[in-house]
């Protein structure tokens, strides 16, 4: 681990903060103030709601999951949506304040579900997900936490109906 993200860590346990359970609507809230501050587009809120319903029925879908929030008293300062499957607990999204960004809470969010998913026998946690050239500051955040990165070659579109595919394209550019 990164001596800057040791030394964040203990900065956000000495700040009275508490991980809990949260509410989407507390996630939804913070995420929709991390997409103005880093211009990017978050999914509709239905899509965050339906996602955690499912998680949230572990038992049909063998992936479990859970919405864990930092809160300094009633406020939400840092949000993640986490995913068990086998060995692995999976950071799937998150979404944090700035305004109280010096309390350090990602760094507090992120290690307080390291240590539960250790102690729930997990082996790996994973970040999910860097880019040094399209998220250099998210990609810092991760690394800090150490551990090793895996490369998987992505996703690609086969367009069966080249037709249908030119308007889909034209249709994401305009969107």
């Amino acid at each position: 681990m990164h001596e800057k993200t040791r030394y964040n860590i203990r900065l956000a346990e000495k700040k009275n903060l508490a991980l809990k359970t949260g509410t989407v609507d507390d996630f939804w809230k913070l995420m929709e103030e991390t997409t103005k501050r880093d211009e990017f587009r978050a999914h509709p809120k239905k899509y965050y709601e339906k996602m955690f319903e499912k998680l949230a029925d572990g038992e049909k879908n063998k992936m479990r999951g859970e919405l864990k929030i930092v809160y300094q008293g009633i406020a939400p300062l840092a949000a993640a949506i986490i995913g068990y499957f086998g060995d692995t607990v999976t950071y799937l999204h998150g979404a944090s304040s700035y305004e109280y960004r010096n309390l350090m809470a990602p760094y507090l969010l992120h290690w307080e579900i390291i240590k539960e998913a250790k102690k729930l026998g997990y082996k790996f946690y994973d970040f999910w997900g860097i880019d040094e050239k399209k998220w250099p500051g998210v990609t810092r955040f991760k690394k800090g936490f150490g551990g090793f990165e895996i490369n998987y070659p992505g996703t690609f579109d086969l367009p069966i109906n080249k037709l249908w595919y030119k308007i889909y394209n034209l249709a994401k550019k305009i969107l």
